[in-house]
C-alpha cells in the first residue's frame, strides 16, 4: 500500500494532527500577532478536516487495502462527521478562553483530542485502540488545569490526571488478559478466539469495561466528574460531555462486538445476543448511572454540579440502548446500537450549548456557575436565557427537542425485543427505572429554568464580550431544535454505523461471492426507492447467505458498502441523507 494511499484513507485525522501542531508551534512565537492567529487557525484545521473528510470520505478503490492496526467503515465516517461539528461548535465556544500566551496549547489540545476520537472510531487493534483513546483523554486533562487561572481549575486537573491514569492502567491490563486468550491484538480477527466461558476472558472484560466506564463517567467509576465539571472552565465542561462520552462508547461496542459477534438471518440485519453475566452487568451500570446522577443531582445548588450529575445520567440512558444491541430489523426503533450512537450527537450538542450559556455570563467580574447567578437572566440578558432554556428542555426530554428524539428511540429501542427474548422483561424493568429518572431529572432542570425566568436579579451581570461563543451557542440551540423536528437523516446515518460492527478477518479478505442469478432476480433494489424505509445494504447481503449457505460468513457481518438512494454511491459516504444533513447543518 502507497503513502498516497495511506494518506487518502486517513485524510481527516492527517490534517488535524498537522493542524494542532501548526497551532501549538505558532503559539510559541514571540510575536503578539502570530500568538492571536492561533485563535483561529484551529477553526481553520476543523474546516480543513471537513473538507478532506468529504472529498476522501469513503474511497471505494481502497477498501481491501486497510493501514495496519486501522479499518475505515461507517462507523469511522460516522464518528468522523459527528466529531468533527461538534469539535467546530467547541472550538467556537472555546476561543475566548485561553489567554493570548496560552491560544497555541489550547487549541491544539482540542485538535489533538478530536483526532483521537476519529482514530477510536477506526482502531482495529487493541494498540491503536488504546493510544488512540489516550490521545482523547490525555488533552482534556490539560484543558482542564489551563482553563481557568482559579486553584480549583488546578485541582481539578490533578485528580482528573491521577484517576485516568488509573482508569487507563485497569484497561489495559484488561486488554492483556483478552490477548493472552487471543492470541492477537488484532480486532477482526479475536471474535472466533475469545470465548466468554473462559474465567481469562471474563477478568479482561471486567477490567476493560471498568477502564470505560470511568471514560463515560458511569457508576461508581463517577466520582471524579462533580469536582473536575465544578473546575474547569464552562465551556472546557461542555467539551467533557461530548469527547471523552463518544470515544469511550464507540469502544464499549467495539469491545461487545468481539464478545457477543452478530448473526446475519432472514429477517434481520443483525441478531445480537449478550452473554448473560455480561448483560446483567451492563444492566446494574446502567440502573445505578441513571438513578445516581439523578437523585444527586437534586440536592446540589451549583449549575455546573448539577449538569454534571445529570452528565452521569445520561451516560445510562446511552447504556440501555448499549443493552439492546445492533438488532436492525426494518424499523430505527428497534436498533440499540443506532439510538446510542445517535443520542451521543444529541447530548454533546445540548450540554455544549448549556455550559456555553454558562460562559457568557459574569458575576461581579467570576464566572457565574450557582443558580443564584441565573436568577432574572430572561429580564437581563434574554437571548443567553432563551438559549439555556432550550438546552435545558433538551436536556430533559421534551418534545420536540432533540433530547426528547434521542430518549424516544432508547427506550422505544428497549421495549421492542421480541417476545421470546430471554432478557425481555429485565429490559422493561429498565425502561421504567429510566423513565422514573427522566421524570426526577426534570426537576433540576426546571429549577435552572425558573432561575432563569421566575427569579429577580439578585447581583449586576454582564456578558462576556465574544462573538464566536454567542455564535457557538446560538448554533447549539438552533440545533437542538432543528434535529428534533427532522431527525431522520441523522438516524439513518446512525443506522448505518451501527449496522457496521464486524469487520472481516483480514486473513479472509473483504471479497464477497457472487450472487446466483437466481438470487439476483429475487432481490429488487437495495432500499425502497421511496427512501422511507431502514434496510441497509447488509439485510440484503445476509439474507443472501442464508439462501447460498457458501457466502455465509458467521459469526461475522462482513463490512457494509452501502449502494442506491439513502446508501453509499459509488462506494463513497457522501449520500442524500448525509447531504440533507450537513445541509441542516
Amino acid at each position: 500500500m502507497t503513502s498516497h494511499n495511506y494518506f487518502i484513507l486517513l485524510a481527516p485525522e492527517i490534517v488535524l494532527v498537522i493542524g494542532a501542531c501548526l497551532v501549538l508551534l505558532t503559539g510559541l512565537s514571540a510575536r503578539p500577532s502570530a500568538r492571536n492567529a492561533t485563535r483561529w487557525m484551529g477553526v481553520l484545521t476543523i474546516v480543513g478536516a471537513m473538507a478532506a473528510f468529504c472529498l476522501w470520505g469513503w474511497p471505494a478503490a481502497l477498501q481491501d487495502a486497510q493501514p495496519a492496526g486501522f479499518h475505515v467503515t461507517s462507523l469511522t465516517w460516522y464518528v468522523r462527521l459527528i466529531a468533527l461539528l461538534v469539535g467546530l461548535l467547541t472550538m467556537l465556544i472555546n476561543l475566548h478562553v485561553p489567554e493570548t500566551w496560552e491560544r497555541g496549547e489550547y487549541g491544539s489540545m482540542i485538535l489533538f483530542s478530536l483526532a483521537g476520537i476519529t482514530l477510536t472510531a477506526g482502531a482495529d487493534d487493541f494498540v491503536t485502540l488504546f493510544l488512540s483513546l489516550e490521545l482523547v483523554s490525555v488533552p482534556t486533562y490539560a484543558l482542564v488545569a489551563a482553563g481557568s487561572a482559579d486553584i480549583r481549575s488546578q485541582e481539578a486537573g490533578l485528580k482528573y490526571f491521577f484517576l485516568g491514569a488509573l482508569a487507563a492502567a485497569i484497561f489495559v491490563y484488561g486488554f492483556s488478559f483478552l490477548y493472552g486468550v487471543a492470541g492477537t491484538t488484532q480486532l477482526s480477527g479475536m471474535a472466533a478466539a475469545l470465548d466468554i466461558g473462559n474465567a481469562c476472558t471474563r477478568i479482561g472484560l471486567l477490567l476493560a469495561i471498568a477502564g470505560l466506564a470511568y471514560k463515560i463517567a458511569a457508576v461508581p467509576l463517577h466520582v471524579y466528574a462533580p469536582d473536575v465539571y465544578q473546575g474547569a472552565a464552562s465551556p472546557v465542561t461542555g467539551l467533557l460531555g461530548f469527547f471523552p462520552k463518544a470515544a469511550g462508547f464507540v469502544a464499549i461496542i467495539k469491545l461487545l462486538a468481539l464478545v457477543a459477534p452478530g448473526t446475519a438471518g432472514l429477517a434481520a440485519v443483525i441478531s445480537w445476543t449478550p452473554p448473560t453475566a455480561l448483560f446483567w452487568l451492563i444492566w446494574v451500570l446502567a440502573a445505578l448511572t441513571m438513578t445516581v446522577g439523578n437523585c444527586v443531582a437534586l440536592m446540589q445548588t451549583n449549575a455546573k454540579r448539577i449538569l454534571a450529575y445529570s452528565s452521569i445520567a445520561h451516560s445510562g440512558y446511552m447504556l440501555v440502548a448499549v443493552l439492546v444491541g445492533p438488532a436492525a430489523l426494518g424499523s430505527p426503533m428497534r436498533d440499540g446500537w443506532a439510538a446510542m450512537l445517535f443520542y451521543v450527537v444529541a447530548y454533546g450538542v445540548m450540554n455544549l450549548g448549556a455550559f456555553g450559556a454558562l460562559a457568557c455570563l459574569r458575576i461581579q467580574g467570576r464566572p457565574a456557575e450557582e443558580l443564584d447567578d441565573l436568577a432574572g437572566l430572561a429580564r437581563t440578558h434574554p437571548a443567553v436565557a432563551l438559549a439555556m432554556a432550550v438546552c435545558c428542555f433538551s436536556l430533559m426530554g421534551m418534545p420536540p427537542t432533540l433530547g426528547f428524539i434521542g430518549k424516544v428511540y432508547v427506550f422505544t429501542g428497549a421495549l421492542s425485543l421480541d417476545e421470546g427474548d430471554p432478557h425481555r422483561a429485565a429490559m422493561i424493568a429498565l425502561v421504567v427505572i429510566g423513565l422514573i429518572n427522566s421524570a426526577i431529572a426534570a426537576v433540576y432542570y426546571l429549577r435552572i429554568i425558573g432561575a432563569c425566568y421566575l427569579r429577580e436579579p439578585r447581583e449586576f451581570s454582564a456578558l462576556v464580550s465574544d462573538r464566536s461563543l454567542a455564535v457557538g451557542v446560538a448554533a447549539c440551540a438552533i440545533l437542538v431544535v432543528l434535529l428534533g423536528l427532522w431527525p431522520r437523516d441523522l438516524f439513518r446515518l446512525a443506522g448505518y454505523a451501527a449496522s457496521d460492527m464486524w469487520p472481516v478477518p483480514r486473513a479472509t479478505g473483504r471479497e464477497e461471492a457472487p450472487e446466483s442469478p437466481e438470487a439476483q432476480e429475487a432481490e429488487p433494489a437495495d432500499h425502497q426507492s421511496s427512501g422511507d424505509g431502514y434496510r441497509p445494504a447488509s439485510s440484503k447481503r445476509a439474507a443472501s447467505s442464508v439462501r447460498n449457505p457458501s457466502t455465509a460468513q458467521a459469526p461475522y457481518v462482513s463490512s457494509v458498502r452501502y449502494t442506491g438512494e439513502t446508501a453509499f454511491a459509488d462506494g463513497r459516504f457522501l449520500t442524500p441523507s448525509a447531504g440533507r444533513f450537513l445541509i441542516i447543518i
